[in-house]
């Protein structure tokens, strides 16, 4: 009686589980790259946000405050205020945005 030439059952199992352990390897190393990954966006994010800080002060003189309101005793709700993320938006690429905001009496 002659043999097939094809797998036995053992070898398909022996193949299943070194594709299995394999995949268990390679599996932390993606988890790594797409974590480094995301590093770098928060890092990308940080330096704009600094480039775009810079960018106001180059063009106005000095640093943008934290509100552009002054006030005496408790501030009003909403009414003209503003942070500096506000305006340092034309610096960051959003200056249609901030063209589309009515600041009211803020300067």
């Amino acid at each position: 009686m002659r043999r097939g030439s094809g797998f036995t059952l053992i070898e398909l199992l022996v193949v299943i589980a070194i594709i299995g352990v394999l995949v268990g390897l390679l599996l932390p190393a993606v988890q790594q790259v797409r974590e480094a990954a995301r590093c770098m966006n928060y890092v990308n994010k940080i330096k704009q946000n600094a480039l775009a800080i810079n960018g106001y002060g180059d063009a106005h003189k000095s640093l943008p405050t934290a509100t552009d309101r002054k006030y005496q005793g408790r501030p009003p709700h909403n009414n003209g205020w503003s942070t500096f993320v506000i305006h340092i938006m034309p610096f960051l690429e959003m200056g249609t945005t901030f063209d589309r905001l009515d600041l009211g009496t803020v300067n």
